[in-house]
């Protein structure tokens, strides 16, 4: 691509206007260079969103996108589920099968669970470790429960072997769902966190099991 860049003008002995000089540059090399970048910059925010393991949403994306729909559910006054969820007795299964592959035991739930919720608003994120979570905007809670329950028959279904794990022979998964209509003098990181005790009650009564607080703000 060739532009003309007008640097001077050729004036005649009245000092009008006699014609103008120019000059042609190739810029087509710049701009795929400038192209080039922008699509290097554009990379590297996705990446700096995505969990470099699994794929899905890395922990900074699920607070931004946590932040962004508790603000347009507490104006709403629409509740807003997120359900925690965590591999049961994962650290046996790496003890058994090696790193490389509980590393691929992560990749195959996360695409389960990333296909288990469906909607494009839905968030799906790894919150660290074997723990996933899911945010699931403008859901009721039994909606959210059966979008939790779908998630652990996916992978039951995916029949991982699990020979370590005293739950069943397969990867089972815990989970703590909580609906929340989000009160506006509080901040979602506190909701999480009851989420998370969700969870932990999952765990202590014997994992492989949803429970669901009945927090409804």
């Amino acid at each position: 691509m060739w532009i003309r860049d007008v640097v001077h003008v050729v004036r005649d002995g009245q000092g009008e206007v006699e014609a103008p000089v120019g000059f042609l540059f190739d810029i087509s090399g710049r701009k795929k260079t400038g192209q080039k970048l922008l699509e290097l910059q554009r990379e590297l925010e996705r990446l700096s969103f995505e969990d470099g393991l699994t794929g899905v949403g890395n922990r900074r994306q699920f607070e931004n996108a946590l932040e962004r729909e508790w603000q347009q559910a507490r104006e709403s006054r629409h509740p807003l589920p997120v359900a925690m969820i965590d591999i049961d007795h994962f650290k046996r299964y790496n003890d058994r099968y090696g790193h490389v592959a509980g590393e691929n035991c992560l990749r195959r739930v996360g695409r389960l669970l990333d296909t288990a919720t469906g909607r494009p608003r839905d968030f799906l994120g790894r919150f660290g470790g074997e723990e996933f979570v899911l945010v699931l905007p403008d859901t009721d809670a039994d909606s959210a429960l059966r979008v939790a329950e779908s998630c652990g028959d996916a992978i039951a279904a995916e029949a991982i072997a699990h020979s370590a794990s005293p739950v069943a022979g397969v990867p089972t998964v815990s989970m703590g769902v909580g609906p929340r209509i989000p009160d506006d003098n509080e901040p979602p990181l506190s909701f999480i966190a009851e989420v998370d005790r969700s969870l932990y009650l999952a765990k202590q009564r014997g994992r492989n099991r949803i429970v669901a607080g009945s927090h409804t703000g």
